[in-house]
């Protein structure tokens, strides 16, 4: 009989041997082999439906992965094609016709919308930060300002974010990148302007100074993310975050544990003083500004430098001799001549004429311009300044002081004045005298006095006084800023070597009682913080009726008078220098002179035919000073350097502001000089005001210095005494007012401190005042509740 046989069947559905039975025979009945197959046969069935399972569960295992890689593969692809490569676009179009998973494309298109939305909703809130009116809207609303520009930022930060990592073609992608830049563009054109009732240029500065190295970061990220394993990446973020976290959170603390100190070991004291409790700074006083280094909020404009003015040498000697010599070879052989431009005295102009963005149109109007053809004499009534021209912007600015005997002479006659009026009163004056040698000698009636005697009982010269004022400088942004200045200030203080040298005092609560230099300089100057009615004259009136020689020099183009008082007080400076600050290009002629980028409060190096505007007006603050050598005068030097949102442009006024107080101290004028450095308020700009409690503290506490000289510290000890008493006192501009009020009045006792006979009463409300309470109130020292910041 013919064996039968089994179908061929494929080595992999092959059984490995066929199945054995011990007591059977070899020769098998038909029913015996087909039993074998149905029972091979099963075994293939039931091998085909494991092999077809496990197929289908590796192809929904695949299924599952590419969804997952379509999510994860949302960071951006480079390929030739566009942003993702062809087997994600063929691997994301089959997925699509898929019903097992949502397709990818919808993910994209929600994503898209979201943009969308987020864009819009970045344009809704930068309108808004938009909203403007005048000063006292502003501050009102500064913080609705303020939360509306973050929210702008956050909007676009989040939108661009998710460009980057929406898989979409390269072409949409840059469309909503430039449309992006087209809305920013339209936003900066619908508001421009740089004043209250419209600051779009200072809202997109502060906007791009936050959204651009804020995206940079971001974008960083996700690159490291795409160039990185996911290992690797984590590492790098996890040590990145804690590391730092860790030295952010420790310079954050010593910043914190700094910002209350001053020169020489002095700091601001916490608790209580004399048994009194001091008021503490109101907030988390956390400086978050100090973290950025300097230059690093404006560095994107360039250095902070004048670019040198070559070709031209010019000189103006004290005798009123002009030199010009033009260097360049081709405006010499043009045949074109020199000219140089004699700038008006601004004294005796009225107010009218002072009044602002018509002042320097009448400058320039009533600039005489004069051809320069050899060394000439000029020496025009009251003229201090000069601008030699060569060929176009070649120029330098000539600045002369001299004596004048004009101012000399009704010196003398206001000294002639007061010793007729101390002749008629005699007797009591016989009177306060005979106790004065009674006090000189020891109350023991012996007619001789020892040479100290001597030297108290004749008549001192009075001393000379010098504000030089900071426009929005706070205490620490003084040490931040100008570091080399504080050095030098700190090295003038010689009160550990008694009786050797000046003496530094310096106020570590001293508060602003307003908002801006409005109400803040009119506290100093006039001792009210509103207009009146009539208004109150300012405190150099005082100086120059007492007798002293006064000047002004203010290196922005604003007379203080007429702007905050509506009064020409400059018939009460026997100098002034004004003219050179309202020419342009520094001070814009004929548009908005206030720029971001230009002018007095612009945000780069203010400059001015080739050098610093500070620079010129210390210059004149310097040779006011040697004119006068041997008279008593009343000097105030306005810097504007601290007037920006970045706070950067301090630093240009460092190097020249050290150099200016060095000089002082090497030529003997700190001697018989008192000086207030000081300013009005912190600065009210910028992100670190709007953004941080430390700004608004700032703001607040302005900086404060007094340096004594030996000659006054020598006859009037109590004076330092009652400065080192309220250097942790809350004081203000009422203070100071008080204080050069009392040094222009002549109420100084003439030869010495004299409290056995009076009390010290003309020391009372100054800084001097010995009995000054240090744990008074804002509401007693006249701070409005809107503004304090110090509080018991």
């Amino acid at each position: 009989m013919e064996r039968s046989r089994s179908p061929p069947i494929t080595s992999g559905q092959r059984p490995s041997t066929p199945p054995q039975h011990n007591n059977i025979s070899t020769s098998t009945s038909p029913d015996s082999t087909t039993s074998w197959r149905r029972t091979t046969q099963h075994k293939q069935d039931s091998s085909n439906d494991s092999i077809e399972s496990e197929t289908d569960y590796d192809d929904e295992k695949e299924h599952s992965y590419n969804n997952n890689s379509d999510s994860r593969s949302l960071l951006p692809t480079t390929s030739k094609g566009g942003r993702f490569s062809p087997a994600f676009d063929k691997k994301n179009n089959s997925n699509s016709n898929s019903a097992k998973a949502p397709p990818a494309r919808t993910v994209v298109s929600v994503r898209i919308l979201g943009i969308l939305i987020l864009i819009s909703l970045f344009s809704w809130f930068y309108l808004e930060a938009l909203a403007g009116g005048d000063i006292e809207w502003v501050k009102d609303h500064l913080s609705m300002l303020g939360v509306n520009l973050v929210l702008s930022v956050v909007c676009l930060t989040v939108a661009l974010t998710l460009i980057v990592l929406t898989p979409m073609s390269t072409l949409f992608a840059s469309c909503l990148f430039t449309g992006v830049a087209i809305i920013i563009i339209v936003l900066k054109m619908w508001d421009d302007g740089e004043t209250f009732e419209a600051h779009g240029a200072y809202n997109m500065l502060v906007f791009l100074v936050i959204v651009v190295p804020l995206n940079g970061l971001i974008q960083s990220i996700l690159f490291c993310q795409r160039k990185m394993s996911t290992s690797k990446f984590h590492r790098l973020m996890t040590f990145s975050i804690t590391g730092t976290t860790i030295l952010t959170t420790m310079m954050l603390m010593y910043y914190h544990s700094i910002w209350g100190q001053g020169a020489n070991g002095a700091h601001l004291i916490h608790g209580t003083q004399a048994g009194q409790e001091l008021c503490e700074w109101q907030g988390a006083n956390i400086p978050v500004v100090d973290l950025l280094p300097n230059y690093i909020q404006n560095f994107w404009t360039g250095q902070l430098s004048c670019p040198a003015v070559t070709g031209i040498e010019a000189e103006w000697t004290y005798d009123g001799i002009l030199t010009i010599r033009c260097l360049n070879k081709e405006f010499k052989n043009s045949g074109a001549q020199p000219t140089y431009d004699v700038l008006p005295d601004t004294r005796s102009w009225t107010a009218t004429d002072k009044i602002m963005h018509t002042y320097n149109k009448k400058i320039v109007e009533r600039t005489a311009r004069r051809i320069y053809i050899e060394p000439v004499h000029v020496n025009d009534e009251g003229v201090e300044s000069i601008v030699a021209n060569c060929e176009q912007d070649v120029s330098k600015i000539l600045i002369r002081v001299t004596r004048n005997q004009e101012v000399l002479d009704r010196v003398k006659a206001v000294a002639k004045v007061h010793e007729e009026q101390e002749e008629t009163t005699t007797s009591v004056d016989k009177e306060q005298e005979q106790q004065l040698a009674d006090i000189l000698n020891g109350e023991t009636g012996s007619n001789n006095t020892d040479s100290s005697a001597a030297k108290l009982t004749e008549k001192p010269r009075k001393p000379n006084v010098m504000v030089l004022f900071m426009d929005a400088v706070a205490r620490r942004q003084f040490y931040r800023k100008l570091a080399k200045t504080a050095a030098v200030v700190a090295s003038l203080d010689k009160s550990a070597q008694e009786g050797v040298g000046p003496q530094l005092h310096e106020f570590f609560r001293y508060h602003a009682v307003g908002f801006n230099t409005n109400a803040n300089s009119r506290v100093i100057y006039t001792n009210t913080p509103d207009e009146e009615n009539p208004p109150a004259l300012p405190v150099w009136k005082d100086f120059f009726e007492a007798g002293y020689i006064t000047s002004r020099v203010e290196d922005n183009c604003e007379d203080w008078s007429t702007q905050y008082t509506g009064l020409e007080s400059s018939q009460y400076f026997d100098h002034e220098l004004q003219a050179p600050f309202c020419l342009p290009p520094y001070y814009a002629l004929d548009k908005n002179p206030f720029s971001n980028f230009e002018g007095p409060y612009s945000i780069v190096a203010r400059c001015l035919h080739g050098s610093n505007v500070h620079t010129y007006a210390l210059d004149y603050m310097n040779q006011f000073r040697k004119a006068y050598p041997d008279q008593p005068w009343f000097q105030m030097g306005s810097l504007i350097e601290g007037h920006e949102g970045t706070g950067e442009v301090l630093l240009t006024m460092d190097d020249d502001l050290s150099k200016f107080l060095k000089g002082m101290e090497e030529d003997g004028s700190l001697e018989n000089t008192i000086v207030f450095m000081m300013a009005d308020h912190g600065l009210h700009m910028g992100i670190n005001f709007m953004f941080t409690p430390n700004g608004r503290i700032e703001h607040m506490n302005p900086y404060l210095s007094v340096i004594l000289p030996p000659l006054v510290t020598e006859r009037y000890p109590s004076l330092a005494r009652g400065l080192a008493h309220n250097q942790q006192s809350l004081v203000t501009g009422y203070e100071i007012h008080a204080t050069l009020k009392m040094l222009a009045s002549g109420r100084m006792p003439e030869y010495g401190d004299e409290d056995e006979i009076d009390g010290g009463s003309w020391r009372k409300g100054t800084l001097f005042d010995e009995e000054f309470n240090p744990s008074r109130t804002c509401e007693e020292a006249k701070i409005p509740a809107e503004y304090c910041r110090c509080a018991v």
